[in-house]
């Protein structure tokens, strides 16, 4: 059973559900698309709700946190909504899990109380982020005592009108927390919980431009990431379970590693990888990522790589620039960044603020300088 929702569905994905027919909620969104895909098994909410209820172990899967409020009231499952607004609230995922990670420092702070807070109370550096939030939205790292001046004088003038642009269940400008920065290579996970066991569906590394660039522009995936990592995370996130008690849920969870220690950032309920990053999957596999998690299965990661050691799989996120009239130029000289390209999606989307999704391929010297030219590229130089 899926939920589709703002705002983003891949056309691999509605491929994917054409096919297999699964239960698609009938919503706004999925009226909207249904004239271009016709064959969508759309599910009356009542209908729906029925076919969740009386299933053993109900499959749920949303494409974002806007499908939240959808879950909350069509299905009004008091377990579910348990592990959903656990994970929602960076605060409370913090202190569920606080003996596991006794070093990591966190406090919520309510945001008329953020342009008054003593920050000789904390140690530089730290992460700013809103107590619940989406896509890096009002994300600031502070390194000094002018980074969180800037910060403050940002989410005055920019944070509440972004927070505006996504429901309440998405970003709330009422609180937010300041935690340790935590340092190391950043990872983008997909994983399902199936008798409280994870099952990994992707690994994903995600790199930055810079220690204060907290952007989703790049993000690589290949074999030497998974024989390093599989099962490491699937150990780490079996004994995070410990305190979580997650189960039938698919979540996506970004972490970093520092010299062999690893620490959670945030972990999003009941959706993988958002937007169409989780699509690299089928690139590799011929497989939509969300299968494993609906019909229950595992990956094959030996055949998964086979014939394909060496080669890197990439994902870039493109925003659009202050002047869109330089969108299709643009969208010109990002195609010029690859060696080989395996998709180039541009998006016409005014809300979305993206311009394009890249999927490409390269050996990995090449993705090297190929990550350095797309971290680095911007969208504004016209």
């Amino acid at each position: 059973m899926i939920i589709l929702e703002e705002p983003y569905v891949s056309q691999t994905l509605l491929n994917y559900l054409t096919e297999s027919q699964i239960p698609v909620l009938k919503n706004q969104y999925a009226e909207k698309i249904l004239p271009a895909n016709p064959k969508l098994n759309i599910t009356e909410r009542d209908t729906f709700a029925a076919l969740y209820h009386k299933n053993d172990n109900p499959k749920l899967y949303s494409v974002s946190e806007y499908a939240l409020e959808d879950v909350f009231n069509t299905i009004k499952s008091p377990g579910l909504n348990r592990q959903i607004n656990l994970l929602k609230d960076k605060a409370a995922f913090r202190r569920a899990c606080r003996n596991m990670y006794p070093d990591f420092v966190f406090e919520e702070v309510n945001y008329e109380d953020l342009f008054t807070f003593d920050t000789q109370k904390i140690k530089f550096p730290v992460v700013l982020k809103p107590s619940v939030g989406f896509l890096s939205a009002g994300v600031y790292t502070i390194m000094s005592h002018k980074d969180w001046d800037n910060a403050l004088k940002d989410i005055k003038l920019n944070f509440t009108g972004l927070a505006a642009l996504f429901p309440d269940v998405v970003v709330k400008k009422a609180a937010f927390i300041i935690e340790s920065y935590i340092k190391g290579t950043e990872y983008a996970v997909d994983v399902y919980f199936r008798n409280q066991e994870a099952v990994i569906v992707n690994i994903f590394e995600h790199p930055f431009a810079s220690k204060t660039d907290v952007s989703d522009r790049f993000y690589k995936t290949n074999k030497a990431i998974f024989d390093q990592y599989l099962e490491i995370f699937r150990d780490h996130f079996n004994e995070l379970n410990k305190y979580l008690n997650l189960d039938n849920i698919p979540v996506h969870i970004e972490l970093r590693v520092d010299e062999g220690k690893i620490i959670p950032i945030e972990i999003n309920p009941l959706r993988f990888t958002g937007l169409c990053l989780n699509d690299i999957h089928y690139f590799i596999t011929g497989k939509h990522p969300v299968s494993y998690y609906l019909e229950q299965t595992t990956p094959d990661y030996a055949k998964m790589w086979r014939g394909r050691e060496d080669i890197n799989y990439c994902f870039s996120i493109f925003e659009i620039p202050k002047h869109p009239e330089t969108s299709a130029a643009l969208r010109e000289e990002i195609k010029c960044l690859y060696s080989k390209i395996l998709e180039f999606r541009a998006v016409d989307q005014s809300n979305l603020k993206i311009n394009a999704f890249v999927f490409s391929q390269s050996d990995s010297k090449g993705t090297i300088d190929e990550a350095h030219k797309v971290l680095n590229f911007d969208v504004n130089h016209f």
